[in-house]
């Protein structure tokens, strides 16, 4: 009997980690939307559209800000010295040195990369992508033209 309670038990849990969520966008406008706001794992995505549309899938924010900071570059090279003795003779000496210069790097914002680029016919049999993929941070798609449907299977990791 504690064997069996042990596998109902356990059948729960194991049930409980592999629940899926649907989320389903009815005629998305043009722009950036923030679509799930959470880490997941996209299982499968469908889409259709009544415009020719670009579809980017971002994971997180569009563009990244870098701070200002400095940026130490090293580099060997020969350093010369001349010496005149006290008899007047005038000695050279070469010897490789190490260098160190310090430079001040601007602040920055840069467009990130898009995780995903679809381009979606108008009127046409829904796209299906089934290959899995992870958002670390949250999802985010920008479209151009406006009038996508998608569905979207997703769990979180």
């Amino acid at each position: 009997m504690k064997k069996l309670l042990t596998l109902i038990f356990t059948m729960a849990l194991f049930t409980e980690c592999l629940v899926a969520e649907i989320y389903v966008t009815n005629n998305m406008a043009t722009g950036l939307r923030t679509v799930v706001n959470e880490a997941i794992v996209l299982s499968s995505l469908q889409i259709t559209g009544t415009t020719n549309v670009l579809l980017r899938f971002y994971d997180g924010a569009i563009t990244n800000v870098t701070g200002a900071y400095s940026n130490v570059t090293i580099y060997a090279t020969n350093r010369i010295t001349t010496f005149v003795g006290v008899n007047g003779i005038t000695n050279n000496f070469t010897n490789t040195v190490l260098y160190s210069v310090i430079a001040a790097v601007a602040a920055a914002t840069n467009n990130t990369t898009p995780i995903l680029v679809l381009n979606i016919g108008a009127n046409v049999a829904p796209f299906t992508f089934d290959t899995p993929l992870i958002f670390t941070k949250y999802v985010n798609v920008s479209n151009d033209q406006g009038g996508v449907t998608m569905v979207l299977n997703y769990h979180q990791p």
